[in-house]
């Protein structure tokens, strides 16, 4: 066997007669040699057994048990050893190697090589290139053991390390490490293998980052205790990592730890890396109070997803914290994407097959507010229940208050029934709104998985004072009631439609909105498109508030073919006007008439007479304006054409007569509504005509 040829040899010369010096400086070009575990290639040795036994092997590449792995370059020298008819002793031996990415090495031990090829080694190495990492190793007959000791290693000398121990695509190879590694390695094994790995590890001062931007970190602490033995073909160990200072980036959360609230990672686990299969048999994940998750998982790397099992609880989850950190980054693009958050929530997630197969959710004294204003509600508590193979029981949903785009709502409980990939209301709710309520019949929903979820609801609205309402959203105050009928409101596609029309009794009228669509109701810039008639209202209820003047009648109109760009209009049709018809008082006092003079760029009164100002209102006949809006400009007219050119914005009724013309066809949108709001604010307008 070739495995004998470098211990037959040694010990032949051995035991060659004559006078010790005739051995000097004997060479032999031995090739390769192999023992139990290990094996040599390009073996040379030259021998001196004068007055003082000298050994000096080289050796091309030395085989080591995995992940030893191999060296090259190697050469051994021994002094002061012993030769017998059996064994080659080394007691001081000296060690020299290089390595492509770990560059030079060396070491001291000792060596003992029987005839039979059976090698006992205990040999400690340093690398040149990574100052505070001592490696000594010992290597018997059918076993081994190499210990790592890290004294402030420098963490910048660890990838080329990690490029040699792993494979060739593991993720690792490409970090940018820094920071001080202390502890210790010890794996041991035999000629089978590694057998039974353990490590203490400490890092300081840590920071990495990846060539991808999907992983970094800085002023890292953590400490890492692990134990794993092979039993059979599987492993079994025990990992604990804390984590008490710094900031980490895994793409796309980010998460901080500190002293007083550090992360901590406890796994119990069995696993077969062979057949890429690892179970978690116990889950222990703390972040100081915000956060704890414990449960057990079985993942399988030949498989898709690999995450095939798993029974996970989060315990306790605190808010702020595990929205900033772990929900907000999956909910940018959302109306919950900048949210301001409180309270405590708890879940349960089980999985089989690589599916989601039951889970529920728990909120209690939950305060949720959008920074934006959209969406708000306070002292939400609640329990979700999902299954996907049976029918769960009824989930449920209240909150003390809360709101949409600053609209209070009031007290309300929901008792939901949650569906495979859906839910519905399961009777009808009552959501308070100011002093009315919405009060909602059916509500649905489906796809919620999907990138295109589907809803659908049908209510009505209980009378609400409009003067709560407008003081609410910070509007004019106006007195009257809103009440009305929601019929199949639908939303689709990042759509939001109304199947029907939508009717809203206010100010003694009736206001009848058609074909309205509302895309991307929560992003930055919603877009309303719909048609609205106005029938009947009362213009006393509208303008008795306002500095504009006060209106008596009733106003008919339309505004149609409306689209809000981020609730602002870009193009409409709209005309109000006061009905010829009808039976009611028609009265308009002198600051109204100054208002709408200086809104229609016109003239009022008669021949110029200056007598009417000292009348506060008239009588009229007929009032009205119309807006062709198209992008920032409106194309003005009025109730009927002036026989002097213009037109009619009030057409007077007895006497005196007030008659109001506008001259203006074409007016800058935003012109007209500073008029309108410095109207409403002041009702200081002048009646000097534009031409």
């Amino acid at each position: 066997m070739r495995r004998l040829i470098l211990p037959s040899l040694i010990l032949l010369i051995a035991g060659l007669p004559g006078p010790a010096p005739a051995l000097d400086g004997l060479r032999l070009g031995i090739g390769d040699i192999q023992g139990d575990g290990w094996s040599m290639e390009g073996v040379s040795l030259d021998l001196n057994l004068g007055q003082r036994d000298t050994l000096d092997l080289q050796v091309e590449r030395l085989r080591l048990p995995e992940p030893l792995g191999a060296l090259r370059q190697i050469r051994l020298q021994c002094r002061g050893g012993g030769l017998d008819n059996i064994t080659l002793d080394c007691p001081r031996l000296q060690v020299t190697w290089r390595h492509p990415a770990l560059g030079y090495g060396s070491g001291t031990g000792r060596m003992t090589l029987r005839l039979d090829g059976r090698l006992d080694l205990d040999l400690t190495l340093v690398l040149e290139q990574m100052d505070g990492l001592q490696v000594r190793l010992l290597l018997g007959p059918g076993h081994w053991r190499a210990t790592a000791t890290l004294q402030a290693l420098p963490l910048e000398g660890v990838p080329p390390l990690l490029r040699v121990l792993a494979a060739p695509d593991a993720p690792l190879n490409d970090l940018l490490l820094q920071g001080v590694l202390s502890g210790h390695l010890q794996a041991t094994g035999g000629d089978d293998g590694l057998e039974h790995l353990s490590s203490r590890l400490s890092l300081r001062s840590g920071a990495f980052s990846a060539a991808d931007g999907t992983l970094a970190g800085e002023d890292l602490a953590m400490d890492l205790a692990l134990e794993a033995r092979q039993q059979a073909d599987r492993w079994r160990g025990r990992l604990d990592l804390t984590w008490s200072e710094g900031g980490s980036y895994i793409h796309p959360v980010y998460a901080e730890s500190s002293p007083d609230a550090p992360g901590r990672l406890e796994l119990a686990f069995t696993g077969s890396p062979e057949h890429g299969e690892l179970r978690v048999d116990q889950l222990d994940l703390t972040w100081g109070e915000a956060l704890q998750v414990v449960g057990r998982l079985h993942l399988d790397s030949r498989q898709d997803p690999p995450l095939r099992e798993a029974d996970l609880i989060l315990s306790r989850g605190r808010l702020p914290v595990l929205y900033e950190t772990v929900l907000q980054p999956f909910l940018y693009g959302t109306v919950l994407e900048d949210l301001e958050t409180q309270g405590l929530v708890s879940a349960r997630l089980q999985i089989r097959e690589g599916a989601l197969s039951q889970a529920a959710l728990t909120a209690v004294d939950v305060y949720l507010d959008d920074r934006l204003g959209r969406l708000g509600l306070y002292g939400l508590d609640g329990r979700f229940l999902w299954s996907a193979t049976q029918s769960p029981p009824p989930s449920s949903l209240g909150f003390v208050g809360g709101h949409v785009y600053r609209i209070p709502l009031g007290n309300t409980r929901l008792r939901l029934q949650l569906e495979q990939d859906g839910l519905r209301l399961l009777e009808p709710a009552r959501i308070p709104i100011l002093d009315g309520a919405l009060e909602v019949e059916t509500l649905k929903a489906q796809a919620l998985s999907t990138d295109d979820p589907v809803m659908e609801f049908d209510g009505r609205i209980t009378p609400i004072a409009m003067e709560l309402l407008a003081a609410a959203m910070e509007r004019p105050l106006f007195t009257g009631t809103l009440a009305g009928v929601i019929p199949r409101v639908r939303y689709q596609g990042g759509e939001l439609s109304v199947g029907g029309r939508l009717l809203i009794h206010a100010f003694d009228g009736l206001i009848m909105m058609r074909n309205l669509h509302l895309r991307d109701p929560f992003g930055v810039a919603p877009v309303l498109s719909g048609d609205m008639d106005i029938n009947h209202l009362d213009l006393a209820a509208i303008t008795g508030t306002f500095a504009f003047g006060r209106i008596e009648g009733r106003l008919q109109g339309h505004v149609h073919d409306l689209v809000l760009v981020n609730w602002e209009p870009v193009r409409f049709d709209a005309a109000l006007y006061t009905p010829l018809e009808g039976n009611f008082r028609r009265r308009i006092s002198q600051r109204a008439v100054d208002n709408l003079v200086s809104l229609g760029g016109g003239v009022g009164g008669v021949l110029g007479t200056g007598f009417l100002r000292f009348f506060e209102s008239f009588s009229y006949r007929q009032l009205g304006l119309s807006c062709h809006l198209r992008g920032d400009v409106c194309e003005m007219s009025g109730v009927a054409p002036a026989p002097t050119g213009g037109y009619f914005i009030v057409q007077g009724s007895g006497l005196p007569r007030i008659q109001v013309v506008g001259f203006t066809r074409q007016v800058a949108w935003r012109d007209l509504v500073h008029r309108l709001v410095s109207a409403v604010q002041s009702g200081e307008f002048s009646t000097h005509a534009d031409d």
